[in-house]
């Protein structure tokens, strides 16, 4: 892949996950948020543009750049962990709440470094 093409997919991968991951996390306390933040999480993290997951997104626009990038590696993992919380964290639990905005924020800024770190290059 070319350096431009590199550069706008990178961009596009913190457009469309590190950007849509944590809305509602950037947001909320770190504790008692409300169901209406709840809900907002969970969409961030499991419906995002066409009702598609963070998980799967990531996939699709990190899988041109391989497996070498271990924040990519690491973001992938988070977002796995998340999608395993996924029953929890709509049930509102505390602890899976808790867990799923500090992933979404975690993927975000992983997301974000990497777009940046391509973009310098």
């Amino acid at each position: 892949m070319k350096g431009a093409d590199r550069s706008k997919l990178a961009a596009r991968l913190a457009h469309d996950v590190g950007k849509y991951v944590a809305r509602a996390a950037r947001n909320m306390p770190p504790r008692g948020a409300t169901p209406a933040m709840v809900a907002m999480l969970a969409t961030d993290l499991y419906s995002l543009a066409g009702g598609r997951r963070a998980s799967a997104v990531l996939a699709e626009l990190a899988g041109p750049f391989g497996e070498g990038d271990e924040r990519l590696a690491t973001a992938r993992s988070l977002l796995e962990e998340a999608d395993r919380l996924e029953d929890r964290l709509r049930a509102a639990e505390p602890a899976a709440v808790e867990r799923g905005r500090a992933i979404a924020l975690e993927v975000q800024s992983l997301v974000l470094d990497f777009a940046r770190m391509v973009a310098s290059r």
